[in-house]
């Protein structure tokens, strides 16, 4: 099915059994203090083996300690490092894949305060960033330049002598060689600044002395930009430029990569479709790049990934968030079975790198894989049950599919009892707002699992107190999930309010002129949606910021079209009265305003606690998942679902 995916290929002296490739991903589960690789980062990585991946990659490793930018980030800066680093590669060769390790300095996005430092971060410019996460950045001298050259060099070495297979050089995203290699960040008028040539000249020689270090048969990778999504950024053609320098310096692989983290644009969010930036790598090998061109960055689908291997677009597939959410996703493509991949659908919650990890202690999360960096922990093991048990779940959305899933998985006997005549839950409205489709490939995903699994599934059932005593479950999880949470507001009965179940399910159809009450991520969603649909949109919330619930990296591409379709966000705003020509409201100087409108959407939830209260004290074998706890977001009814499957 997938057979160009799972030919051999070769990376200089390097062969590898397939061409799907674990993309760097930096995990923040190495020792927060010395950089040492831990038995967490072994598991996390030796499963992405596991998986079958031709090549695995470690999280970037900093050089020096100036160029650590995460709490547990992987340290390459001294020898002590190596019998851990070789552990590590022993654990993904020892699982079948090529193991490789990635040099990162992250420049102007460092925090030396994490190593117990009192300086700033560094870069070939001093600037200030964009964004208020990051530093002030002072310039590097031109020895700290010549001292940083020889620290990856050295950062190398230390790859090879633990038994990696090959290297990998990161010169993307705004980390450091990238602040070289791009005109905005890079002012300098000595030979490392100025033009193309010499802003190249640091990424250059830090390949000339890794070569050098590591010798002619050693594989070395570089990861580079080719697009930054920058409006004084590089263009593509300069980035082909410096690709082709790079290649003659003797590279034997480019990874292409899209955007910095202070871009302007988003280059991994749900509005760039599935395979968009592949454009770029099409471009490089009609240019005559000759090496092996690697390419992640929404090529999230193995039949795209196939087809441009096939079409010479690229030769091997990176995958980052995809096999973070399932990492047996190559596995499932060698044995014909995409049906059961668990879609990544580019939520970015908790695995975009500034949302995870500036704050000790946090880590990656992924919305559809709950074990994500709990490899390591026997409690997320899924295993057979001691015992096998009559399991009723009570609830189709995320939270009652991923419990009914895990459960069946461990051999229980699984009913599902869904109430609505179709699986999802809010996941089916989710997948009505733009660029939100993927979600629909979840519930999709979900289904299959349901039937594939053995669980019976129960469509157009509500459940009651009666039908759990005749059916005398062992066990019973509640995914009740949540309802319309209707505010005390006077006018609030009137015909023209509705609530966001009602417009997302085509229950109900708006007037012109909507106001929308609330401002989480269901409510800017479905302003989206109707702004879409030519709706004149205005979100009121008593809050002082809008989608708090909204990853950064997506609320940036909210922001960006709310502002086009001219959508209203009245922030500190409070709601007194619906009327018959609109809603008055109260603007944060105490003013009365009303605001025009012919349909008013109510967006805020509650739980769902029927079912609940009535089995309250009957049995201690209920458990209560997802939204009918408290509405939260896909991550936390998942993971609970998970959990209660696992315990039951």
């Amino acid at each position: 099915m997938f057979e160009n995916l799972l030919k051999p290929g070769q990376i200089g002296k390097m062969t590898v059994k397939n061409r799907m490739k674990y993309a760097s991903t930096t995990t923040c589960i190495c020792d927060d203090t010395t950089g040492e690789v831990t038995d967490a980062e072994i598991a996390y990585l030796a499963e992405r083996a596991q998986g079958s991946a031709g090549i695995v990659t470690t999280g970037g490793g900093y050089p020096h300690i100036v160029g650590k930018g995460y709490p547990g980030q992987m340290g390459l800066d001294n020898d002590s490092l190596i019998p851990g680093l070789r552990r590590l590669a022993q654990a993904i060769q020892a699982n079948g894949a090529r193991a490789v390790a990635q040099v990162m300095h992250v420049g102007r996005y460092a925090h030396p305060e994490l190593a117990g430092l009192d300086e700033p971060p560094v870069g070939p410019t001093a600037m200030m960033p964009k964004i208020l996460l990051y530093k002030p950045c002072r310039e590097l001298t031109h020895d700290e330049i010549v001292e940083l050259v020889e620290l990856h060099g050295q950062a190398s070495r230390r790859v090879k002598e633990a038994g990696y297979d090959a290297v990998e050089l990161c010169g993307v995203v705004g980390y450091l060689v990238s602040n070289f290699l791009c005109k905005w960040t890079n002012k300098r008028t000595d030979e490392y600044g100025g033009s193309l040539e010499n802003r190249a000249r640091f990424f250059l020689e830090i390949i000339e002395r890794t070569r050098e270090l590591v010798g002619l048969d050693y594989p070395i990778i570089i990861r580079l930009n080719a697009n930054d999504r920058l409006a004084d950024g590089n263009s593509e053609e300069e980035y082909l430029e410096i690709a082709k320098m790079c290649e003659a310096k003797g590279v034997d692989a480019i990874s292409l990569t899209v955007g910095w983290h202070e871009s302007d644009y988003p280059a991994i969010t749900q509005e760039i479709r599935p395979g968009y930036w592949l454009y770029l790598a099409e471009k490089w090998k009609k240019a005559g790049i000759k090496v092996p061109l690697m390419m992640a960055y929404r090529l999230t689908r193995p039949e795209i990934a196939d087809r441009a291997i096939a079409n010479g677009i690229i030769d091997y597939w990176e995958m980052c968030r995809p096999m973070m959410a399932d990492p047996y996703l190559p596995l499932k493509v060698i044995e014909s079975r995409p049906e059961d991949i668990a879609i990544c659908p580019a939520c970015n919650f908790g695995c975009f790198s500034f949302w995870a990890g500036i704050r000790p202690g946090a880590h990656l999360k992924c919305t559809m894989n709950p074990r994500l960096e709990k490899e390591w922990d026997e409690s997320y093991q899924v295993k057979p049950a001691n015992e096998k048990k009559k399991v009723m779940v009570v609830g189709g959305g995320p939270a009652g599919m991923e419990a009914a899933m895990i459960a069946a998985q461990r051999g229980h006997d699984v009913s599902l009892y869904e109430k609505s005549d179709r699986l999802g839950g809010q996941l089916n409205y989710l997948a009505k707002a733009p660029f939100c489709e993927e979600w629909a490939d979840v519930v999709k995903y979900f289904a299959t699992q349901m039937n594939k699994t053995g669980v019976k599934v129960n469509l157009k059932r509500k459940v009651t107190a009666n039908l759990i005593r005749t059916e005398k479950p062992d066990a019973v999880i509640i995914a009740t999930g949540a309802k319309p949470q209707i505010p005390q507001i006077p006018g609030i009965n009137r015909d023209s309010a509705i609530t966001i179940f009602d417009v997302l399910s085509g229950k109900a159809l708006t007037g012109r002129r909507v106001v929308i009450l609330g401002a989480k991520a269901a409510a800017i969603q479905t302003a989206d949606y109707l702004a879409s649909l030519r709706k004149e949109v205005t979100v009121v919330t008593e809050l002082p910021r809008w989608g708090r619930d909204i990853p950064p990296t997506n609320k940036w591409g909210y922001r960006l079209r709310l502002r086009e379709n001219g959508v209203k966000i009245l922030r500190s705003t409070k709601v007194k009265e619906i009327t018959d020509t609109g809603v008055v409201v109260v603007t944060p100087d105490g003013q009365e305003q009303l605001i025009e409108a012919d349909t008013v959407v109510i967006s805020t939830l509650e739980a769902d606690k029927e079912l609940e209260r009535k089995l309250a004290g009957r049995t201690d074998q209920v458990q209560s998942v997802g939204d009918c706890v408290a509405p939260r977001i896909v991550h936390s009814a998942i993971v609970e679902g998970f959990l209660a499957g696992n315990r039951v």
